[in-house]
């Protein structure tokens, strides 16, 4: 496969895992799971949800002040923080294959790397939305951020159209003679 189809494949599939992650995000948010997990990145100090009952149990007795812990409302947000983690790879990805095919005619370069730094953005503000308790400001800037990657994705997905968009100049009013 050559380096312009990988690309384009991971487009396509960024593209299709953001809105996924979106659709995740709004689960959580809808089943009040967003503070599922008290800490961030991890869930009552662990990499997963606590779900054994030796882990609740020992959760409980470290994070109880905080918030004790519901294995349901764990478990959405860690699926939503998964998703969102592998996204962020998949966009790393495109933002490599960008910059080191960034001499082929016709490679985005910008672009990833745009969608990779709103992609930092948007993990601070999920980071910010469980340590900030749900502020309301941090939670609509996420839900509101979250759109973005989506739609620069999609950029990549129709250059004929960006190429038909393009002003053209008349015959002889061209800038080079």
């Amino acid at each position: 496969m050559n380096k312009s189809k990988l690309f384009y494949r991971l487009a396509w599939a960024a593209t299709g895992l953001t809105l996924v992650v979106i659709v995740a995000g709004a689960w959580v948010r809808l089943t009040h799971a967003g503070l599922g997990c008290p800490d961030w990145p991890g869930c009552y100090g662990m990499v997963t949800w606590p779900s054994s009952t030796e882990h609740v149990d020992r959760a409980n007795a470290e994070w109880g002040h905080v918030r004790l812990v519901e294995s349901g409302k764990a478990f959405r947000e860690m699926f939503h923080r998964y998703l969102a983690g592998f996204l962020g790879l998949v966009i790393l990805a495109l933002a490599f294959l960008g910059w080191r095919n960034r001499s082929r005619p016709g490679q985005p370069v910008v672009l990833p790397m745009l969608i990779l730094g709103l992609v930092i953005f948007q993990a601070a503000l999920g980071m910010w939305t469980v340590t900030l308790l749900l502020k309301p400001a941090i939670v609509t800037a996420t839900c509101s951020a979250a759109w973005l990657p989506l739609g620069y994705c999609c950029g990549f997905r129709f250059p004929a159209a960006r190429e038909r968009t393009r002003p053209r100049c008349r015959r002889g009013l061209s800038a080079r003679r």
